[in-house]
């Protein structure tokens, strides 16, 4: 659990440093399952599209993106024979777990104001970055983390 505090605390960081809620997830993620499948560069370009609600457009979170991209990432199928299950129950899981924590899926629902709004984010967009979503990228953090330790994932049996 030791290692959890320290990746949860890192998507925290990179959260609260230059990078969006999707790009924290996965770059933090990533860096504790060892980068296996995707370079941290990869990671960061795939998630860069990703941030405020799709493109600070309100829509679906950032943070919950993050989530169901580190389940098909680490937990996803590798051909068309295979089932989707083992990525995709997880994935449900957290949106369950999300929804019902912050009553919506969307980033506008959740901080309550436009991304692309100059004067809203200047009047809201720290404040809330700092109350609302530093923590919520951190609890869709551990959700991850949980749900790859259920599937007795392990970083070392996966390079």
């Amino acid at each position: 659990m030791e290692k959890w505090t320290e990746v949860i605390e890192k998507a925290g960081e990179l959260y609260g440093g230059n990078f969006h809620c999707c790009e924290a997830i996965l770059l933090a993620v990533g860096e504790y399952c060892g980068y296996q499948t995707f370079s941290r560069e990869m990671l960061l370009k795939i998630s860069t599209p990703l941030g405020g609600g799709l493109i600070n457009n309100g829509a679906a979170c950032g943070s919950l993106l993050a989530a169901y991209l580190c389940m098909g990432i680490f937990k996803g199928r590798t051909s068309e024979n295979e089932g989707r299950n083992a990525a995709c129950e997880p994935a449900d899981r957290i949106f369950q777990k999300f929804c019902g924590k912050y009553g919506s899926s969307n980033c506008r629902d959740i901080i309550g104001y436009d991304k692309k709004d100059p004067e809203a984010v200047k009047l809201y967009g720290s404040k809330v970055k700092c109350q609302v979503c530093i923590p919520l990228t951190q609890e869709v953090t551990r959700w991850i983390l949980e749900e790859l330790e259920n599937a007795n994932y392990n970083s070392k049996d996966h390079n």
